[in-house]
């Protein structure tokens, strides 16, 4: 009887869950630690500094498309490495600045790096090699990503605290360069075919779609970016984005409110543990009850976090269920996109199109991530700001609602023109 060998499939999927843990939970989550330690040391506001952040999100729209193109050109591994070089390196070398505007330059290649390894990495080779239940992979891979977070947020800031926010630099931006090149080079591998297998799961769902009828769902790029549903599903990853990039203030708030450095790290990283629960969760429902259904529900969430986060001064218990409650929905952005895009258009161009889909998150840490901190800078209040996120979760659910009403089907996609 021959013994059953543990499909690849799972070694890629570690790779992915070691190289966006340390890309994501590590560089990405930590970044707001050190918005104001380094504003104090080089003597400017935090909405200046954050700019940066800002600066990173418009390389990220227009590096996106075309990171996705080069994905589909090269060896994944390849990619993988480059995009360490860029953002991992150049996370680190922030140590090393003494003016904001090193900040400003150093965001360029951070974001195209993390464009690879962040943003697409993860969500491509999900669908290449699983062929049933990508919506529980995705969970699974950002629920790790979010247990890093919340292992190296907290370790960060005692860095920070102790040995000063250039060492902290150095730490995270180093390791992170070593993690990613090792996970590339031993557990990345392009696809199924270069192995001479299927996907995981293939044999399983071809089972079940014996008896299905009816065409597949394959829309073409150029089809889905003239449809209805594609620019109302944009405005969604942008409201739903405006809402999670809140997280990159949460120190700053938690701080204004009166908590400790170290109490305010802890907070962040209840926010990363909420969210590693809330990746499972959500591809879980989402492949029980749908992906609409699954919206609603992370909207509601966030209302409820947003609440919590205006009463939040009178305990920091309230504080901690809060940022918990924020991570929930923080993971909804990274899990309902591709998930998203899957249910809307199909496999055919899966790859382009959710590049494009994917700009919607940047879109809005480019106005709003600094817009938070220019409000705090001139009113020392956060108040108008989780306002301001109440007003993009009821935009999410208006947008969400009328996509799914004028999503893609087999018939056709409805467009903005009506045909006479």
């Amino acid at each position: 009887m021959a013994e059953k060998r543990l499909h690849y499939a799972w070694y890629v999927l570690l790779g992915i869950i070691l190289i966006r843990g340390f890309a994501g939970g590590g560089i990405n989550m930590t970044s707001g630690l050190f918005l104001l330690p380094v504003s104090q040391d080089i003597g400017v506001g935090i909405g200046s500094l954050s700019l940066y952040l800002s600066i990173s999100s418009v390389v990220l729209v227009l590096f996106l498309p075309f990171a996705g193109k080069l994905i589909n050109q090269y060896d994944i591994r390849v990619m993988a490495l480059a995009g360490a070089a860029l953002q991992s390196l150049s996370f680190a070398a922030c140590g090393l600045m003494n003016n904001i505007y090193g900040w400003y330059l150093l965001a360029v290649p951070q974001a195209m790096g993390a464009a690879i390894v962040v943003n697409l990495l993860g969500p491509i080779l999900i669908n290449r090699w699983f062929s049933r239940n990508v919506g529980l992979m995705l969970g699974i891979q950002m629920a790790c990503v979010s247990l890093f977070g919340a292992i190296l947020q907290p370790v960060t800031s005692f860095v920070i605290a102790g040995r000063g926010w250039r060492t902290a630099y150095f730490m995270v931006g180093g390791i992170t360069f070593i993690v990613i090149i090792l996970s590339a080079i031993i557990l990345l591998r392009n696809s199924p075919k270069d192995l001479g297998m299927k996907p995981y799961g293939d044999e399983e769902k071809r089972e079940q779609e014996k008896g299905a009828r009816g065409p597949r769902l394959e829309i073409d790029e150029k089809t889905a970016l003239h449809s209805i549903s594609f620019y109302l599903l944009l405005v969604f990853m942008i409201a739903i984005t405006g809402v999670g990039v809140f997280v990159q203030h949460i120190p700053t708030y938690g701080l204004m409110l009166g908590y400790s450095t170290q109490a305010t790290g802890m907070a962040l990283a209840f926010a990363s543990i909420g969210s590693s629960i809330g990746s499972v969760a959500i591809g879980m429902i989402s492949d029980r009850i749908g992906s609409l259904k699954t919206c609603f529900l992370v909207i509601a969430i966030g209302l409820i976090a947003a609440m919590g986060f205006l009463f939040s001064s009178q305990s920091f218990l309230i504080f901690g269920i809060s940022t918990f409650m924020h991570g929930l929905v923080s993971a909804g952005v990274m899990v309902l996109a591709p998930i998203l895009t899957l249910t809307f258009y199909g496999q055919k161009d899966y790859e382009k199109i959710y590049a494009k889909v994917s700009m919607g998150a940047p879109l809005a840490s480019i106005l709003l991530v600094p817009a938070y901190g220019f409000i705090y800078d001139i009113m020392n209040n956060y108040r108008p700001v989780l306002f301001w996120i109440i007003f993009l979760l009821l935009i999410s659910a208006c947008c969400i609602a009328a996509g799914w009403k004028n999503r893609c089907t087999i018939e056709g996609c409805p467009t903005w023109r009506r045909r006479k």
